[in-house]
């Protein structure tokens, strides 16, 4: 029996292998067991694991299917980038994705997976995962292909120079050299996390203070350096650098004490630097609690906060609609809606978490 199955797993990775050059890469980097310690089929990063009596029934186009679904789990580095999110629904929102591309390239999805046309190419994992939190979905776990195995997952798969970083990116070389990419096969999600490590991002002080320096209204002299930020910063402004600048807190649950006297400390630093001629801090989490309206004598780490309920990134948006501004700075971990309209006025999301960008404006990272 072991030798019939591990015939079909041949024909499986051939079949991968004139089907896709990125997934077949994966697939040939990977070790294959076929054991009876696993229900149905998992991987941990470096070995994807087969229930004999699972495989058993399944054509070898079904087979095939399997190995890319597993594999495709590896690409996005799903077991290393769920940190403290529900393991359940995170695995659940991760086959959401990998179901719907093999399904759209002709693939035949394994037994029991989970599929819906509404999580299409335009959804990431990670908001899959928060609309399925936001909505309560109530999996049943005794029905469900959980395929994200932590035992022997290897610790280093999420960074430069892993095993399993490496794996992926040999695989975007030949998904470059075979027209994948182009094509645009590859999700955007695995690519931008690719040319994330490849090209190690600026500390995001720089960036935040590059893109406040862009929006300089009027004429300008240096100053002397402040001496809150070391040479590899921005000189701070003499005078009149900046109109009004909107800053939103998010003082939602997911946002500890810690994260909260972060992000006012850079807000103040910024008026120390900038010296802009207006300043607004709103409070919020789901709605707007208060709307602090600062001056050169307000004590900025003093300011008293709300919140502790969800996120939602709407009302802000839409008072700065009715409140023009020069620049929105809204801190937050994101965990917020999904999808938002467009904005016609600039707007530069600081990230608390690893959580992907927003579609609108700039998004960069605080643990950067």
């Amino acid at each position: 029996m072991t030798t019939e199955l591990e015939g079909k797993l041949l024909k499986a990775k051939i079949e991968l292998m004139t089907r896709s050059a990125f997934i077949s890469t994966i697939a040939l980097s990977l070790k294959h067991v076929i054991t009876s310690d696993t229900q149905t089929a998992d991987v941990n990063g470096h070995v994807i694991r087969y229930n004999p009596d699972f495989i058993k029934g399944q054509s070898v186009a079904q087979f095939a299917g399997l190995v890319a679904h597993e594999c495709w789990h590896v690409a996005f580095q799903h077991l290393s980038r769920r940190g403290s999110r529900d393991p359940i629904i995170w695995n659940c929102a991760g086959d959401y994705i990998i179901n719907h591309m093999l399904t759209k390239a002709g693939f035949e999805i394994p037994t029991g997976g989970l599929l819906d046309v509404k999580y299409d190419s335009d959804w990431s994992t990670d908001q899959v995962y928060d609309e399925l939190i936001k909505n309560k979905v109530d999996f049943d776990t005794g029905t469900l292909m959980l395929d994200l195995n932590e035992d022997g997952a290897p610790e280093d798969d999420g960074g430069l120079g892993s095993s399993i970083t490496n794996t992926i990116v040999r695989a975007r070389t030949q998904a470059q050299i075979s027209g994948e990419e182009k094509a645009g096969l590859i999700p955007n999600e695995i690519l931008r996390r690719i040319d994330e490590l490849l090209n190690p991002k600026l500390p995001w002080q720089v960036i935040l203070y590059r893109f406040l320096n862009q929006r300089i209204k009027d004429e300008y002299s240096w100053a002397r350096r402040n001496r809150r930020y070391n040479k590899d910063y921005m000189p701070s402004l003499h005078s009149y650098g900046l109109g009004n600048l909107t800053f939103a807190i998010d003082t939602s649950g997911s946002i500890d004490d810690d994260e909260l006297k972060e992000m006012l400390s850079e807000i103040r630093g910024i008026q120390q630097v900038f010296n802009p001629e207006a300043m607004t801090i709103i409070d919020c989490d789901s709605q707007i609690h208060q709307v602090h309206e600062i001056d050169q004598n307000t004590d900025i780490m003093d300011l008293q906060f709300a919140g502790g309920g969800g996120t939602r990134f709407q009302p802000v948006l839409d008072y700065v609609e009715k409140h023009p501004t020069q620049a929105l700075i809204y801190f937050t971990d994101l965990e917020g809606e999904g999808h938002l309209p467009e904005v016609d006025y600039p707007v530069i999301w600081v990230c608390t978490s690893e959580h992907e960008p927003s579609n609108i404006g700039e998004t960069i990272y605080m643990n950067n």
